[in-house]
């Protein structure tokens, strides 16, 4: 009779420490989820909006007050060759501003880098972030980035570039669309250049 009593306590002693267990488990499990689905409808605003921001950006890689510079110089660029352009990589934070002036108002920077990444012709590679600081505009604090521009030459006479927008914060959050680049002027002896920039953006 006693060794039945210790089998039964034994074995209620097991489902009971398994339980714990098991519980225990699942309270480490919900209380540190890897991923949570969420409502998109109760996440996002109802009106989602298209915005057109137009302005320019001065890409400076000479002169007094440069804002282009070559992460790895390889000697003097040769933008006639291709195969001397590939891989060189520049950081940049270009003054954006409402006309091709460099002393017209400021809208904000283009902050990021970019590449060429084709031996055989001018093909530009991008990562950037549009950082909006005009005083009393209601974009002010916002950004919007641009990346994985190809097959584009927005540096040189005549080029045209086209990016993906893909993020943004501030009045750009969950910002999607298209960034145009046309290149308004070019000196082939600097390499400075003045691009014209179109932003159309999806946000809400």
């Amino acid at each position: 009779m006693a060794k039945v009593l210790l089998k039964q306590y034994y074995s209620l002693l097991s489902i009971f420490l398994f339980a714990i267990l098991f519980s225990e488990a699942r309270l480490i499990i919900s209380s540190h989820p890897f991923s949570t689905k969420l409502s998109a409808k109760a996440m996002a605003p109802k009106n989602e909006k298209l915005t057109h921001n137009h302005f320019y950006y001065h890409n400076l890689l000479a002169g007094p007050n440069v804002t282009a510079l070559p992460l790895n110089p390889k000697g003097p660029l040769d933008f006639s060759d291709p195969a001397d352009l590939f891989g060189r990589l520049t950081m940049v934070d270009n003054p954006l501003t409402l006309d091709p002036e460099l002393n017209s108002t400021t809208v904000g920077s283009a902050q990021g880098l970019y590449g060429v990444a084709s031996r055989s012709e001018v093909a530009f590679v991008q990562l950037f972030n549009f950082v909006f600081t005009a005083d009393g505009g209601e974009y002010r604090g916002s950004t919007v980035t641009d990346s994985l521009c190809w097959d584009t030459t927005p540096y040189l006479p005549t080029g045209q570039g086209r990016c993906r927008s893909s993020a943004g914060t501030g009045v750009f959050g969950f910002a999607r669309g298209k960034v145009h680049l046309k290149t308004y002027s070019f000196n082939t002896t600097t390499g400075n250049a003045i691009v014209e920039c179109d932003i159309y953006a999806f946000h809400y």
